[in-house]
């Protein structure tokens, strides 16, 4: 199958070059425009709602939600790496247990099999209820 060649590029006049420029311009100039629009209406829900997390956090006693993640975000980037002062070297190995808090006791000590009761029949709608 053979597909015919793309007509040379100095076919047509001067104006209808020009014109296809302008309107290849202004698809672009739209896409952009269209994509400016988004981006800022993006930027306005952003404020708005962080002034109303803010005027609403002075009513109700509790934190903006902009104020919980400031925190968490600081709290996150203070932390350090586990540091040994016995190691060798401050920098310990990725597969490390207790560089990843594996080596880290739990809560949770005795995992053996327990066998679960089977659940109790439950009455059905047409028994009256049981007294006491």
């Amino acid at each position: 199958m053979s597909y015919g060649q793309l007509p040379p590029s100095n076919s047509g006049s001067t104006l209808e070059r020009l014109f296809a420029r302008l309107v290849a311009w202004s698809v672009w100039a739209m896409l952009a425009a269209v994509g400016l629009i988004f981006a800022l209406s993006l930027l306005t829900w952003l404020v708005v709602m962080t002034v109303v997390s803010l005027i609403a956090s002075v009513f109700t006693g509790r934190p903006a939600a902009v104020t919980v993640l400031w925190r968490r975000w600081r709290e996150m980037t203070r932390q350090r790496w586990p540091q040994r002062p016995d190691a060798g070297t401050t920098t310990p190995r990725a597969d490390a247990a207790d560089a990843t808090g594996a080596s880290m006791p739990t809560r949770v000590e005795d995992v053996r099999w327990r066998e679960v009761p089977p659940a109790a029949p439950r009455p059905s709608d047409d028994e009256p209820p049981r007294q006491p």
